[in-house]
C-alpha cells in the first residue's frame, strides 16, 4: 500500500475495498480490512491525512470500553438508553446495538493489531441530565512518535 500523488485521472487501481477518508473510521476500516488480506485503497480529498480525528484530539466514545473494565465499568444497557435518548425518532437499533456490541472489541483490536495504544479519558456525556449518561465511556489515544512514519509524516495533519 503505497502513497499516489497526482490528479484524479492520474492512475486506476484494481482493490477490494476502497475507503474513502483518512480520519479515525477511515483508517480502522482500512487496517481491519488489511489484516483480513484485502488489497485497500484510501483517498482524501485533502492534502493531508487524519480528517476530523486531526482535530477532535483522537478522543473517542465507546460504552462498556476495555479500559473501563467493559460491563463492570459500564453497562450497554445505560448507553443504549442514552443513544435512544439522543436519537429520539431517529435511533435505529440494529445500529445502535451493533455499536455497542462491537465497539470494545475494536478498541482491543486495533490495541493487539497496531501501535494504537487508549487510555480511559474521564468526561461527562455531553446530556448528562439524560437518563443512562455517564462519566466513563471516552478513551484517549497515547501520543505516537509521527517521526516513526517516515516519509509520510509530512501528509499528517498537524
Amino acid at each position: 500500500m503505497g502513497v499516489q500523488r497526482g490528479g484524479a485521472n492520474s492512475a486506476t487501481f484494481e482493490v477490494d475495498v476502497l475507503v474513502i477518508g483518512s480520519g479515525g473510521a477511515a483508517f480502522t476500516s482500512a487496517i481491519t480490512a488489511r489484516k483480513k488480506g484485502l488489497d485497500v485503497l484510501m483517498v482524501e480529498k485533502d492534502g493531508q491525512l487524519g480528517g476530523t480525528t486531526a482535530f477532535s484530539g483522537a478522543v473517542l466514545w465507546i460504552p462498556a470500553n476495555p479500559k473501563i473494565g467493559g460491563e463492570a465499568g459500564d453497562k450497554r444497557a445505560d448507553a443504549r438508553v442514552y443513544l435512544q435518548a439522543q436519537a429520539g425518532n431517529y435511533f435505529n437499533p440494529e445500529r445502535v446495538d451493533a455499536f455497542l456490541r462491537n465497539g470494545p472489541e475494536m478498541v482491543e483490536f486495533l490495541e493487539r493489531e497496531t501501535e494504537a495504544e487508549f487510555f480511559h479519558f474521564p468526561y461527562p456525556d455531553y446530556h448528562p441530565e439524560q437518563p443512562g449518561s455517564s462519566t466513563v465511556r471516552s478513551i484517549g489515544t497515547y501520543d505516537y512518535d509521527y517521526a516513526l512514519l517516515g516519509e509520510h509524516r509530512d501528509l499528517l495533519r498537524q
